[in-house]
This record gives structure tokens, sequence and C-alpha cells, in this order.
């Protein structure tokens, strides 16, 4: 930052606040004197010409915004910040912003556009295969499947993203952690269903790959009941049961995925997950349980 100064670069000292702003912001350091490092970005920020460094400076003051529990002041400064990112056509930004605002909205108890704005989020994060991103999405509509009284599909999702910490090392930072009370909506979802019944799903989110977990992710529209666990015999989601049925039919895996608008490893990864509940090692012994129990 002292070169950037001697030369007099805006756009360099404008980075540099930004670099320090957010290590101050994400509680990584408690020297940096952080009020003085936003009121020198609010004044810097008319002075600069590249949209992206006013972005930046903009995404700085709203984790501050936020890190000092001032939630609407965040959404403001980051909604301006999407505003700019989509004008410029930077994908990551879009993402980061999406992200962001999506998990303040959680906050809020804006469940609605929450999960609007992180399956968006999600989508491209996919696309720019982002690990980080899709974890932190995935953790924001576990919450907000927790809050709508589906813990089964919140501790899948959940289940989902900490596989992806032990695949990839990404991690939920403990501000985002704070932010959505993490905890909080984790121990209330659990408490909505027995131990087996709890471990099962976290399980079998964790078992999803990236693709999968998305592909979950993006696959739940939700109604506005709570979850019912013992719905379908041996514990079978409603999308294994349509699955199940399109097997027993004789379909391929291909010829499911096509019907369901799915990948064909997502196919896959449910049958094997429809096996392990049935204790079945083929096709035919599923189909045999399904005729067994009228689910064709």
């Amino acid at each position: 930052m002292t070169l950037y100064r001697k030369l007099g670069d805006r756009e360099g000292i404008a980075s540099s606040l930004v670099i320090l702003g957010s290590v101050a912001a994400m509680g990584q350091r408690d020297d940096i004197p952080v009020k003085d490092l936003v009121e020198e970005a609010i004044l810097l920020r008319p002075k600069l010409q590249d949209r992206r460094t006013v972005a930046q400076l903009l995404i700085l003051e709203g984790r501050v915004a936020l890190a000092r529990g001032d939630l609407e002041r965040s959404v403001t400064l980051w909604e301006e910040t999407l505003a700019l990112y989509r004008g410029a056509k930077d994908d990551l930004g879009i993402v980061m912003c999406l992200t962001n605002i999506g998990l303040v909205k959680l906050a809020q108890g804006n469940n609605e556009k929450s999960a609007a704005l992180l399956r968006e989020g999600l989508c491209l994060a996919s696309d720019l295969d982002h690990k980080t991103f899709i974890q932190y999405c995935l953790i924001g509509l576990a919450s907000v499947a927790a809050s709508q009284n589906h813990p089964l599909s919140a501790a899948r999702l959940w289940g989902a993203a900490e596989g992806m910490s032990e695949t990839y090392g990404a991690q939920f930072s403990h501000a985002g952690r704070a932010a959505i009370d993490y905890e909080g909506r984790l121990a209330a979802a659990r408490s909505q269903l027995d131990e087996a019944s709890w471990d099962a799903a976290w399980s079998e989110g964790r078992a999803m790959d990236a693709e999968q977990s998305v592909e979950y992710a993006l696959d739940q529209h939700l109604p506005p009941g709570p979850d019912t666990p013992e719905l379908y015999p041996a514990g079978l989601s409603a999308r294994e049961v349509e699955v199940l049925r399109l097997v027993a039919s004789g379909l391929t895996n291909a010829g499911v995925a096509e019907k369901l608008f799915l990948s064909s490893r997502t196919v896959g990864w449910h049958l094997g997950s429809i096996y392990r509940k049935l204790g079945s090692h083929s096709r035919t012994e599923a189909a045999r349980f399904a005729a067994e129990h009228d689910l064709l």
C-alpha cells in the first residue's frame, strides 16, 4: 500500500484496502483499523474508474456492515455490487454477491428470497466449478430446508457440504456460521428426527460428489409441510420412489435420467441409495420390492 500511495495509484490503493479490510472483517486479524479503512474506501470510491475495483470496495463495506450486525446495509451494498458485476459480465463476482445476499436474506428470515438467490448462485458456481461457493450455497439451502421443517433434505445437504470439506478442503467461515446461526439451525433440524434417520440422511449427502449434490439441491422443490420420513416403505424418499418405478418398468439409468431430467451419474447414486435401503443388490430385486409394496 505504501508504494501505491507514493505512486498515487488509486486503483492499487483500493485493492490494498480491500485485502486488508477483508482479512480484518473475516476475523483473521484484530490489529487492522477497519473503521479507518472503510472511511478511506468511501472517500476513494467516487474517484475510481474500474468498475471491478469499485465493486471490490463495496464488497468490503458490505462485509464490515455484516460484521457489525447491520444486515440491511450489507444487502444494499452487495445489491449495488451485483449490478456492477452483472454489467461487467463477471461471473465469479456475480456468484459471490448472490451467495452473500442469499445468506443474509436467510439470516433475516426471508427463506423464499434466500432460496431463489442461492439456487441461481449454485447454478453459476457449478458452471464455474467453484467448490467454495457450491459449498456455501448448499449450506444456505440446507438451512432454508431446515427452517421449512424439512430436516431430511437439510441433513442430506449439510452432509454433502461436509463431504466437500473433506474432499476439497473448502470451509464455511466462522463469520458465515455466526451470521446464519448455523449451529442453532443444525441442532433444531436434528431434534426433529430420530438418530438413525438423521445419520442415514447425513451419510447419503456425504456420499454425493459435487455434481450430485448440486443436482440434489436444485431438485428440492419443497412443499410447505414438514418432512414425513416414513411416507414410503424402507425410508425411501419421493425421488427414490420415482427412480425405482422407472427402473422397475425396465428403463436403463440413461432412460431414467432422460425422464427425470437428471444425469445418469445422479440416477446411479439414487439407485445405490435404494439398494442400501432395501438390502438388495440388483434391479430385479428392487423391482420385486416395488411390486410387493404397490409402488408401481
